[in-house]
């Protein structure tokens, strides 16, 4: 089974690729949504939710998504129990947009890696002790299986480079022919390998896992061919997007592939609740004072061996005292982010640069010098091992966190915080000798290291283009310039139609391809955070949506099924809300009166020149009005003339509300590059918008280019502390070197030190500098090919865009990159992902990281950590390091 978990995908690959499925909603079942439909929750006449409502066509969204096939005619209850089955066993079937799909998705994908390492070690255990690999007639079996499996990729690499032209057997292809032969020669193999060793060396837990997980199985397979004959696997593979002809038949085969992947992920199931629940059992046996002691003796060692912390303590020091020699601002309010970039890069580097040293040499130095016989001899269990090592590392990186963070929030401070206040007393003295020019460009620069030293919680949008003849895309136009950002970036022409739109509510994915269903993106405006209660602005949003509920409470009632006491019911809600409007329009009326009085009062205490009673006029304004809705912008300039030397780019921001027709037109400003643009919008155009507005940026100035991302426009509620806001970028430091001291932990409880240490830098550097590369090495999206078919070019100096010749070494290398690359994606699943986990550059944006970001990024590091311990635990039981 270990080897079909790994030759499987492959082959199902060449034979039939798996389809890329997205999950359905979490709160109802997903069968239920998708056959509904939105026609049949928002009907003629019912109460519509704005948040249901289809969003209307935004730009960038060029052509409608194409309608989805029917789903299949059988029983709702049938339909929603093969949708769940389909989105509890399809590994493939994952979601990160809400907590319980991200921990389905993680469960799904520890389970098959713990249904793998389970076969392994019994197939393993059995070749030791001789049960299995004796030459039997079974054993031919499986070499003829090893034998077969490249045969069959060979044979399709051939096919696909047309070298030889498909085979069929019985109207059957051959590689499918031979991909079944080889599947069912390992399973007989395997099965009879593990039945063997289990009843020998198992117990009647272990045998009823092996019974439960083939029944699981063989209810996977019969699941498969359900959801063939139902109808239901078209069906799916239509909703995920797959281009299928209208003609489309799926054979039996497909049914039969499909269940195979179920049933590998229930059989899965069942050995995760096997290892759970031993693992659960093993860790309420521990204890905390045995962990606390284990701890502390780990930081003992760290400081006795290696004086680990006060090496590390020392070289921030160091390196702290002379900064200011080497980091020099292109511009001095770059300053900010300049500083805080090199603090948390030095705090990142020299912690995980410690626990990627200490852990792993801790284990394997005690088993080679003999000192963990002391420990293991005492009641001390394999967990508390594991976790106590864990907890002493991770309480040192603790300590040295929290006094890196002081020191460093000290010195920034000292230099950001000095330099922010000489500029602001330079402003004043310009201001006073009257040097405007400069003045002004003291005040940006002041206001930008304040932007810069803060902690924004912006609220964004979704950016769409409109090009020079009013057309929409998703991106706008392509300057040549090197995009090395985490967004695209596209750029506006100056003095046309064309216009960048940042779209706020619940609207489509601009990115989503012709012919798919679109991604409905969550963009909605928490309109409470910029309205305050009691103001003029929110009487208006208020009114609003009571007006809008009377509406809907009127198309309910006038439907033809209402009935009696519903329509009674409709009559109070009526006659509730209308009581409340008349209320709500008589304050705003008078709140209105009031202000016009005031602003009355305001031009003539402006026109008597008395300062005192203009300030407290303006008080009174502020206090019945909401205050304007900040946008803060940060464009580039593409310029393809020169232009008047001093003039800068001018940019015209607009905003409409779709519901109420609201519109602000023609508020031009200069765009300065390499700074913050802020714009403030009157708070009435969110009055009942429902959290829904449009944004668009035009460019003025001819012949120049306004470049943008989608991050680079977004509305401001408000701004926390900075110094929280840096604590919280040093805890995903923190987390990061959670994982790597479980690793490190882990290969050493059964690897030599230097091994381990190797084995500690490979996860490390993969997880943070080769992620994406290992992305785009599971979806097959490197060019070039795979890896021999890649040294094939090195040594022949081919590009990678042309195909290669089919001779007889490029055949061979397709099929070894067949066979190796399959298995390589595996690595996904194990490397930790390290950059999702570091939030430092939205610290140093001056951007503030949410208690919910770290909440899933402590469940993400958590769900990394804890596999790898679990594992270190299990090797190091099976492990005599006492013999």
């Amino acid at each position: 089974m270990s080897v079909i978990l790994l030759t499987l995908p492959l082959l199902l690959a060449q034979v039939n690729p798996a389809p890329p499925a997205a999950s359905p909603p979490a709160s109802q079942p997903p069968a239920a949504a998708k056959a509904a439909g939105p026609a049949a929750r928002n009907a003629p006449g019912s109460v519509v939710d704005p948040a249901t409502l289809p969003p209307p066509v935004q730009p960038g969204q060029a052509t409608p998504p194409a309608q989805l096939p029917p789903p299949p005619k059988i029983n709702p209850v049938v339909m929603n129990t093969m949708a769940w089955l389909y989105f509890l066993g399809d590994p493939l079937v994952g979601s990160q947009d809400d907590l319980i799909g991200g921990a389905l998705t993680w469960i799904k994908a520890v389970s098959l890696i713990c249904l793998a390492a389970w076969l392994f070690a019994w197939l393993l255990n059995g070749m030791k002790e001789r049960v299995v690999g004796r030459g039997d007639w079974v054993d031919y079996l499986g070499i003829a299986a090893l034998v077969l499996t490249p045969t069959t990729v060979l044979l399709r690499v051939m096919e696909t480079m047309q070298r030889i032209g498909p085979h069929w057997i019985g109207g059957v292809p051959l590689v499918t022919a031979l991909w079944m032969a080889s599947v069912l020669l390992f399973a007989i193999w395997i099965e009879q390998a593990l039945w063997r060793t289990i009843r020998r060396q198992g117990n009647r837990f272990d045998m009823a896992v092996l019974v439960i997980g083939h029944l699981m199985l063989l209810a996977g397979l019969a699941v498969g061919l359900w959801m063939l004959y139902e109808g239901f696997l078209l069906f799916v593979l239509a909703y995920n997007n797959q281009f299928l002809p209208a003609n489309m038949r799926l054979s039996w085969i497909d049914g039969l592939s499909y269940g195979v992947r179920l049933g590998l992920t229930f059989m899965g199931y069942v050995v995760f609740l096997r290892i759970a629940g031993q693992f659960g059992l093993e860790a309420l046996r521990g204890r905390f004072r045995r962990l606390f002691a284990i701890a502390r003796v780990s930081v003992y060692e760290a400081n006795r061996r290696m004086w680990a912390p006060w090496v590390v303590l020392t070289v921030f020091l160091l390196v702290l005292a002379f900064t200011h020699w080497f980091l020099q601002p292109p511009r001095a309010a770059e300053m900010g982010r300049l500083y805080v970039s090199a603090l948390t890069l030095l705090c990142s580097f020299l912690l995980t640069a410690m626990v990627t040293i200490l852990t792993p040499l801790s284990l394997p130095t005690d088993i080679q010098q003999q000192t963990i016989y002391t420990v293991v001899s005492k009641p001390v269990r394999r967990l508390e091992l594991v976790w106590g090592r864990m907890i002493g590392y991770m309480a040192l990186v603790t300590v040295l966190l929290v006094v890196f963070g002081g020191i460093s929030l000290a010195y920034l401070w000292r230099t950001v915080g000095g330099t922010q206040k000489a500029t602001r007393a330079a402003y004043e003295k310009a201001i006073k000798e009257g040097r405007l020019t400069e003045a002004k460009q003291f005040r940006e620069q002041a206001e930008q290291l304040y932007t810069r030293m803060t902690a924004r919680e912006p609220i964004k949008g979704s950016l769409s283009f409109l090009d020079a003849r009013g057309q929409p895309h998703a991106m706008g136009i392509d300057v040549g310039q090197d995009i090395s950002g985490r967004e695209p970036r596209s750029h506006i022409e100056g003095a046309t139609p064309s216009a960048a739109i940042w779209s706020f509510g619940h609207v489509p994915d601009p990115f989503t391809p012709p012919g798919r269903r679109p991604r409905i993106l969550n963009r909605v405006i928490p309109v409470d955070q910029f309205l305050p209660v009691g103001t003029i602005e929110w009487d208006l949003d208020q009114i609003y949506a009571l007006d809008n509920k009377i509406r809907e409470a009127q198309q309910a009632k006038a439907q033809k099924d209402v009935t009696a006491w519903r329509s009674n019911q409709l009559d109070q809600a009526i006659a509730r809300n209308q009581s409340e409007l008349d209320r709500l329009r008589s304050d705003y009326d008078a709140k209105r009166q009031k202000a016009d009085e005031f602003q009355n009062q305001l031009e003539a205490a402006e026109a008597a020149g008395q300062a005192d009673e203009v300030k407290r006029i303006r008080g009174e304004l502020d206090k019945l009005h909401a205050p304007p809705v900040k946008v803060e912008m940060s464009f580039n300039v593409y310029r393809t003339t020169k232009g008047k030397i001093g003039e800068p780019v001018y940019a015209e921001i607009s905003a409409a509300n779709r519901y109420t027709g609201a519109q602000i037109e023609g508020d031009i400003f200069p765009v300065r590059e390499y700074y913050t643009n802020d714009v403030h919008l009157p708070a009435s155009i969110l009055a009942g918008s429902r959290g829904a507005i449009r944004i668009e940026i035009r460019c003025l100035s001819p012949t120049q280019y306004l470049g943008m991302a989608e991050s680079d426009l977004f509305l401001l509620p408000r701004s926390g502390r900075f110094e929280i806001n840096y604590m919280k970028g040093l805890f995903g430091i923190w987390l990061q070197a959670m994982i790597l001291t479980a690793i490190g932990v882990f290969a050493g409880t059964f690897l030599s030190w230097p091994v381990a240490l190797l084995t500690t830098i490979f996860f490390f550097v993969a997880g943070q500098l080769a992620f994406g590369f290992l992305v785009d090495f599971t979806r097959q999206a490197v060019m070039g090919g795979g890896p021999f078919e890649s040294l094939i070019r090195l040594l022949t100096h081919d590009n990678q865009m042309s195909d290669l010749a089919p001779t007889a070494g490029v055949i061979l290398a397709k099929t070894l990159d067949s066979l190796v690359m399959p298995v390589m994606s595996m690595l996904i699943f194990v490397v930790p992902n390290f950059n999702v986990l570091d939030v430092t550059n939205m610290v140093a944006d001056g951007f503030a990281v949410s208690w919910s970001l770290l909440g899933v990024n402590t469940l993400l590091a958590l769900g990394y950590a804890l596999p790898f311990s679990v594992a270190g635990y299990y090797i190091l039981k099976k492990r005599e390091v006492a013999a």
